[in-house]
């Protein structure tokens, strides 16, 4: 495996995996993003995301990250850089991480010309990259396959969300500066807002499960937005003790996307 030594952070390339690490947006406006670990390493091997760079730690880097960068740079076709330990780190999302770092272009899908028939989930500002990554990776292990976001959201790409994700992005389809108006022309199926200030009871309600839901989801805090409570066609809440003032949005999609999964399970479908 031929490598590439980068000493200076003024290099260039060094630089756009600066700007990827430090700006979660940049992503977005570049079209490419960073994804640390073996385990990411491994899902990109094996998808069709093409590779842009790879990047070892020179030192700390495990035999198996080597292993694997080798196995990259053959199966992508592109170059291999070292960098110095406190160059690593400065780009890396993790505090211990294990020394490879993949740089890829991001998955971009064109918006449908007629509505799809599918379960979605629909994130609407919410900024925290670590819940943002746990939604993406629930929302696939429920088997709801279509996510979009408002722009107000955390990047679907951004380096710590593709950390919290674990891979689950390339099971998904992902849609970035979608308002909820655009929810009604993109997908058919019941758009179902997540509401803890009030709506019906989630376990108690019948008939929502049956069809296409498109599950909106709000940021801590201050919740849906008023555009994406106007397009719901209805609003349900978790009936939670209270002793607790609200649940994590994360812990909200999955016992709502999990609860949709159970009901459709008993029915065999």
């Amino acid at each position: 495996m031929q490598t590439t030594s980068i000493t200076s952070p003024t290099n260039e390339r060094y630089k756009r995996w600066k700007k990827l690490a430090d700006t979660p947006r940049t992503s977005k406006k570049l079209g490419v993003t960073l994804a640390e670990g073996i385990h990411l390493a491994q899902v990109i091997r094996d998808s069709e995301a093409r590779v842009v760079s790879i990047v070892l730690r020179e030192t700390g880097a495990s035999a198996e990250a080597v292993k694997l960068a080798g196995e990259l740079a053959d199966v992508k076709d592109a170059r291999v850089f070292t960098v110095s330990g406190a160059l690593y780190d400065a780009i890396c999302p993790v505090e211990h991480g294990v020394g490879l770092t993949v740089e890829f272009e991001t998955i971009q899908t064109p918006r449908p010309h007629v509505p799809v028939r599918a379960d979605v989930l629909y994130l609407d500002g919410v900024q925290d990259a670590g819940n943002m990554g746990t939604l993406i990776r629930t929302a696939v292990a429920a088997g709801v396959r279509y996510i979009a976001a408002s722009s107000g959201s955390a990047g679907l790409w951004s380096p710590k969300v593709m950390r919290a994700g674990m891979g689950a992005h390339f099971g998904a389809t992902l849609f970035e500066n979608v308002t909820p108006r655009d929810l009604i022309d993109m997908f058919d199926a019941r758009r179902l807002a997540a509401d803890a200030r009030g709506g019906s009871d989630l376990f108690r309600s019948t008939g929502w499960d049956e069809g296409p839901t498109v599950w909106m989801m709000g940021a801590e805090g201050p919740g849906l937005s008023d555009a994406a409570l106007q397009v719901a066609d209805a609003r349900y809440l978790i009936p939670i003790e209270a002793s607790c003032e609200s649940l994590n949005v994360g812990a909200a999609a999955a016992v709502c996307l999990f609860e949709q999964r159970r009901r459709r399970l008993l029915r065999g479908e």
